[in-house]
């Protein structure tokens, strides 16, 4: 199992294939399910600080990229404040997440993966599979007649 350590809370967590192992090998729907009584879902903040230490970004750097309101970011980061989806967008497209890092933090933010199917969340796809900034994202997503992640100056509203 791996420790993760993420601020100051620190856990143990099996694996996906751990976990499976434990269900195939469980004689009662309770032993295949202990690990998730007991399992604490990881906060987004605990996501954030962790993908911002990896790519050596700090908070005011994040709040330059994202254009996030300074308060409100700090909100985010002390967990007193839900990120809205495009937020979460906007956050992971300045980290420079794959997809699946991205779609990962969705989850733990409350929200559905990106959904090829969806016209929005195909550009959306498209953009970070090729590396789009926040800026070029959100440029696609106007001109493609899709809701922004924000109105800015250059785009009106």
């Amino acid at each position: 199992m791996e420790v993760i350590s993420m601020g100051q809370r620190q856990r143990t967590e099996p694996t996906t294939s751990q976990l499976l192992t434990l269900i195939r090998n469980a004689d009662t729907f309770e032993d295949a399910t202990q690990y998730h009584r007991t399992a604490q879902e990881p906060l987004f903040q605990e996501v954030l600080y962790k993908w911002m230490q990896q790519s050596k970004l700090n908070a005011k750097d994040m709040i330059e990229r994202t254009g996030i309101e300074r308060s409100y970011f700090y909100h985010i980061l002390s967990g007193k404040k839900n990120p809205g989806k495009n937020m979460v967008l906007r956050i992971g497209l300045c980290l420079k997440l794959t997809l699946n890092e991205m779609n990962h933090l969705l989850r733990v933010a409350g929200f559905s993966d990106l959904y090829s199917r969806r016209r929005r969340d195909a550009a959306l796809i498209f953009a970070i599979v090729n590396h789009y900034t926040m800026e070029q994202t959100n440029d696609l997503l106007i001109k493609a007649e899709e809701d922004p992640l924000y109105w800015d100056d250059k785009h009106g509203k």
